[in-house]
């Protein structure tokens, strides 16, 4: 890096591992005396002589807080440019081609308007949210992994599409080294709980979903059926940790309010791979939230799925829900034609084989 020529311009990058660096010597967290007030207006007074956080490295340069925030953003459109180019790429090869023919014209379309749309793009149809973005998109692909915000925009579709549906929040969830039989009360927040209650108690709702994460690193779900009485919990992977942490926060719900309600594992469909947990969720909730759907989740229908949730969360149409339309020609039953040679009539009718003259 010595006499490296720097170009001071907001599209100018810094190597990854150089802005890492920059990053993890600036503040990254404002103190109370310098927090900034979301109510106040916009145009707040200036304040011209206030202090610039500077880092500087020899024979590299200084940079100031605000052009670091500038590199660190150039950076992130790049990295979310790369998964939307990859995402046409995957809806191109794997999705159009795992739909029924009916559908390609529209995976091709859906395809375009990825490849032709800003990454800040709105969802059309969800709330003005920061997160609701067609980067929220991008990582509908493999081996990508759901974020919160997917998960969130999922139930959001359905609480449009049924007023019966309700998104109680996100629980964070713990796996226990230990063997007790200790039960912690801080299971499911209070603000996250009495919403839980509060939905339930509401004349017309039927389903409550309930996000479970782990350590950012793995999705689970619980589904309240309010008119079955039942609280379903799910962990993708099938594994014991998580399934009895799911347990234990079902049965925590169970006793602090929901009495009367009867705790159910689903056990299937079980997850093959590493990164998938987030569809598999999704998939749990359209399945309980969809009376008479059922799907199948396996290494062959996953790219489908996969498609038709995040066609879900785009548009809010839910393909798997729709009757497939027959596409043979008319007039091609086959009903007229003459059935096919058996094996031996050919070998009758063949002539035998002569020696060339």
């Amino acid at each position: 890096m010595k006499n490296a020529v720097l170009n001071r311009d907001a599209f100018y990058v810094l190597p990854p591992k150089l802005l890492a660096a920059y990053m993890a010597i600036l503040p990254v967290a404002n103190t109370h005396d310098s927090a900034i007030s979301v109510d106040d207006p916009a145009s707040q007074a200036s304040q011209p002589d206030r202090l610039i956080d500077t880092v500087q490295i020899n024979d590299i340069g200084s940079f100031s807080c605000q052009q670091i925030e500038i590199f660190k953003l150039i950076d992130n459109v790049k990295v979310a440019v790369e998964l939307g180019i990859e995402l046409h790429v995957w809806l191109t090869e794997e999705g159009r081609p795992a739909l029924p023919a009916q559908y390609h014209g529209l995976a091709q379309d859906v395809a375009t308007d990825i490849l032709n749309s800003y990454p800040d793009k709105g969802l059309e149809g969800l709330a003005n949210h920061a997160d609701y973005k067609y980067t929220l998109l991008y990582r509908a692909q493999p081996p990508t992994w759901l974020m919160d915000a997917a998960i969130q925009a999922c139930c959001e579709r359905f609480i449009q599409k049924n007023n019966d549906c309700c998104f109680a929040g996100f629980v964070t969830g713990s796996v226990s080294k230990k063997r007790t039989r200790t039960v912690d009360g801080s299971l499911v927040g209070t603000s996250v709980r009495e919403r839980l209650m509060s939905q339930i108690a509401e004349q017309g709702v039927d389903t409550v979903f309930l996000p479970i994460n782990f350590m950012n690193a793995h999705w689970c779900c619980i589904v309240v059926k309010v008119q079955a009485k039942r609280i379903y919990f799910y962990d993708p992977l099938g594994q014991a940790p998580y399934k009895n942490a799911c347990s234990t926060i079902a049965t925590r719900l169970k006793v602090t309010g929901l009495q009367e309600y009867e705790v159910i594992a689903q056990n299937n469909p079980i997850q093959f791979d590493a990164f998938s947990c987030g569809v598999y969720v999704c998939w749990m909730f359209i399945r309980l939230a969809v009376r008479g759907l059922r799907v199948d989740i396996n290494a062959t229908a996953l790219p489908k799925r996969r498609f038709e949730l995040f066609y879900f969360l785009k548009t809010g149409r839910l393909l798997a829900d729709e009757p497939e339309v027959d596409t043979t020609p008319p007039g091609d039953d086959g009903e007229d034609k003459a059935p096919p040679p058996s094996q031996d009539q050919e070998v009758d009718q063949l002539p035998a084989t002569q020696v060339a003259q």
